[in-house]
């Protein structure tokens, strides 16, 4: 689903779960070993995009004057 799509609670929503699982994520990468942490790197990238565009939506929609 696009950003543009989705409704203001929605994104922020989307934006906490976002954040919660890449804070997860982090705290395991700490715990496991090199293999393992190049694949929850790679899954922490995708969350990270996920959260810059869902910040960017809600920028555009409310852009700082």
């Amino acid at each position: 689903m696009q950003c543009a799509e989705l409704g203001d609670d929605e994104l922020w929503r989307a934006i906490a779960q976002n954040t919660e699982t890449m804070s997860a994520l982090l705290h395991e990468q700490a715990e496991v070993n090199d293999a393992d942490s190049i694949a929850i790197h790679v899954l922490a990238s995708r969350f990270q995009r996920e959260y810059r565009q869902y910040v960017a939506e809600l920028q555009r929609r409310y852009p700082l004057r």
